[in-house]
């Protein structure tokens, strides 16, 4: 976590932050204001983690911290933002990492910065969980109709059903999902 990427419209506290970054021993890659951030610069930079220092991220901010934090899948922290937990929890859910409305010194930013990124694995490694959970599910459900298939068209047990799209699925090096919504398709074209 040494790749910082700073977005700041302040230039004297950029460069104070800047400053500070680099005295603690992390990369600082650029210093934007939020005309020049797009998608390509900030694909191209790839830093560690994204610092916005803002005195009120507005809808605007928070939607371009939004996509650079899905996009990017990147930790993004907001310094200076204001101390309301509306305008906390508006932020939390755009995928701010860490959100400090307070000022801060120069030995406040590598702790801060180890929490957001902590924090951002968590919260990466939860949202994988769940896609991987969702995904099972809805192979399990695709598994599931296309026994009910086998079994209404061909009088086979659940078991059996099973056991022949397994096998089929074994004997062609395919998923057995994959068999199932093949068996989905053609029950679907005879219709």
């Amino acid at each position: 976590m040494d790749r910082i990427l700073i977005i700041d419209d302040a230039r004297e506290r950029a460069a104070w932050l800047r400053a500070s970054l680099e005295l603690a021993g992390y990369e600082v890659l650029d210093v934007l204001a939020w005309v020049d951030v797009d998608a390509a610069r900030l694909q191209r930079l790839h830093p560690d983690v994204i610092i916005v220092d803002t005195n009120a991220p507005g809808r605007d901010t928070l939607e371009q911290i939004s996509v650079m934090s899905s996009e990017l899948e990147r930790p993004v922290v907001v310094l200076g933002g204001q101390d309301d937990q509306g305008s906390i929890r508006e932020a939390m859910r755009a995928g701010v990492s860490a959100y400090v409305s307070h000022a801060i010194q120069a030995e406040d930013l590598a702790p801060i910065l180890r929490v957001a990124t902590a924090r951002f694995a968590e919260y990466k490694r939860l949202r994988d969980e769940l896609k991987e959970a969702k995904t099972q599910l809805a192979e399990r459900k695709t598994i599931d109709r296309a026994k009910g298939i086998l079994m209404q068209e061909h009088g086979f047990s659940e078991p059996d059903a099973y056991q022949r799209m397994r096998k089929m699925a074994m004997d062609r090096s395919k998923r057995l999902v994959d068999v199932a919504e093949a068996i989905i398709l053609a029950q679907e074209l005879k219709g």
